[in-house]
């Protein structure tokens, strides 16, 4: 095998079932951004294999914060595969997982193929290839990492760490409202009720975004495809047993995890 199966051979071994999570090193190490990508894609070959095939698209990292504690200058970009998206209300079982994180976004499902040739793609374009609105909580599986060492081309390569959704019902009205600006409130077992904002992530920027990095990758990314766009607020790591509910805009959806 070439370097690229090599690395997908390793992540997708971590995975079956979470081990620790460890960064590529040694000649696994993806030398730049664009190796990590290509790594990513057999990545992706291989847990569709189990997964299903890809159901959407996810950005991380898309705050500036965010960027300059893992040494990036950009967002990145990883898949969700069918078999790891639920549908609210969902019960999540945490042992499903090495080390749980619950995010909380707005999920824009696509009318339409976005072909590479289609681009590149405006807030105002991508915008126009939306088909329907939602909250959605997003797992992410980081397998225990230690966030002050990551290593952010081996997240690349390892999807950005994404291990499915949890979708809520279409946003009522959605068409007639600025995206960008839409009022988010959290509800968590235990906790006071957060407030937060979709400008957190300017969702139409976000998508976008991955609508860009996929075709520059030479990938279409298909109609009914979901691409969530960002946390609109802090990860969470949820305990057996805790209930979150996420309404935006009207919408809810909610999780229990078990």
């Amino acid at each position: 095998m070439g370097k690229l199966q090599d690395i997908a051979a390793r992540l997708a071994d971590g995975h079956r079932p979470p081990s620790p999570y460890a960064p590529l090193t040694g000649a696994l190490a993806p030398v730049d951004l664009a190796e990590a990508y290509s790594a990513q894609l057999e990545v992706q070959r291989a847990f569709s294999r189990t997964r299903g095939p890809i159901a959407g698209r996810k950005i991380a990292l898309a705050s500036k914060a965010m960027q300059e504690f893992c040494r990036i200058d950009q967002p990145i970009a990883g898949a969700i595969f069918a078999e790891e998206v639920h549908h609210s209300p969902a019960e999540i079982a945490l042992d499903r997982f090495r080390n749980l994180g619950l995010e909380f976004e707005l999920a824009l499902e696509l009318s339409r193929d976005a072909a590479p040739c289609d681009g590149p793609f405006t807030a105002e374009t991508a915008r126009g290839l939306v088909a329907s609105a939602r909250p959605a909580f997003e797992l992410i599986e980081d397998r225990g990492a230690d966030y002050a060492k990551i290593d952010v081309l081996t997240m690349v390569a390892d999807n950005a760490w994404c291990g499915g959704i949890v979708l809520g019902p279409e946003i009522p009205g959605w068409q007639e409202m600025d995206l960008d600006a839409l009022p988010v409130k959290l509800t968590q077992t235990g906790a006071a009720e957060v407030e937060a904002n979709t400008s957190a992530t300017r969702p139409q920027d976000s998508l976008a975004w991955v609508l860009n990095n996929a075709g520059a990758r030479g990938q279409t990314v298909k109609a009914g495809e979901f691409v969530i766009t960002g946390s609109v607020l802090t990860t969470r790591f949820p305990v057996r047993g805790e209930s979150f509910s996420l309404e935006i805009a009207g919408a809810l959806v909610t999780v229990r995890i078990t």
